[in-house]
Parts: structure tokens; C-alpha cells; sequence
């Protein structure tokens, strides 16, 4: 039977205009090869502010983080649309490929830029892979 782990990368939380929120890493070495998505969630109210995800990967077991990076950038990062002074929801799966398992570690970071934040803006962000071993 295929094992589909689903691990919380990050909280539902606020944080600081500017202030990136790193994810949880994860080790490559538990997914098998090509099938590590992440689910990222905001819901932003606050006029102006926008939140961005992007994925990373680590080399040197987390000292270090590069941003990913490929052909289709829109596969690997991405904004949301700006809140309107009620919540405005945005959900989208972004896709570690098969490349990411030359990394040990890799994890998503959410930032919310724009006008100064509130609480009412919030992003969070899950890690779905099929476990290693498990196809």
C-alpha cells in the first residue's frame, strides 16, 4: 500500500510586513523522488498585503537554503492576490521536482509583504509525498 504522508511545513500564522516564515524542513531522503507537494494557504484581509511562497533546498543538512529555481517559475513560487478588506483565500499546490532529491533537506517559505499586516492575515502550508519504500 502507497504511505501519503501529510506534514504541517507551517502553522496558520501571522507575521511581520516583510518577515519571511521558514517551513519545517523535510528530509528528500522520506519522499520518494519527484512526489513532494506543498499545499500553501493564505487568507489575507488587510488592503494591500499579499503573501508569497517559494520552495528551497539544502545541501550542507540546513546551514544553507537556495531557492528553487526552473524552467516555469510559477511551479515553484508564487503570489497571492491582495486582501480587499474582507478575506481573500488563495490555495495552490506548488511541486518539488525530481531534481530536489539531490538536496538532504528542502522546505517552503511564506512572507506576507505590502501595507503593515494584522492578524486576520494568515498563511500556512503542508508537505504531501508518497514515503519512500511505500511504491
Amino acid at each position: 500500500m502507497i504511505q501519503r504522508p501529510q506534514v504541517i511545513a507551517l502553522a496558520s500564522a501571522t507575521s511581520a510586513n516583510g518577515t519571511a516564515r521558514n517551513g519545517a524542513n523535510l528530509a528528500t531522503e522520506f519522499a520518494v523522488p519527484g512526489t513532494i507537494a506543498v499545499v500553501c494557504s493564505a487568507s489575507i484581509t488587510t488592503s494591500s498585503v499579499l503573501a508569497t511562497f517559494k520552495l528551497q533546498l539544502s545541501y550542507d543538512s540546513g546551514t544553507t537554503w537556495v531557492d528553487f529555481s526552473g524552467p516555469v517559475a510559477s511551479d515553484y513560487t508564487f503570489a497571492t492576490a491582495a486582501g480587499t478588506g474582507s478575506p481573500v483565500t488563495t490555495t495552490k499546490i506548488l511541486s518539488f521536482p525530481i531534481a530536489a532529491t539531490s538536496a538532504i533537506l528542502c522546505r517552503v517559505v511564506a512572507t506576507l509583504s505590502g501595507a503593515s499586516t494584522a492578524g486576520a492575515d494568515v498563511t500556512s502550508a503542508t508537505y504531501c509525498y508518497c514515503a519512500a519504500g511505500s511504491i
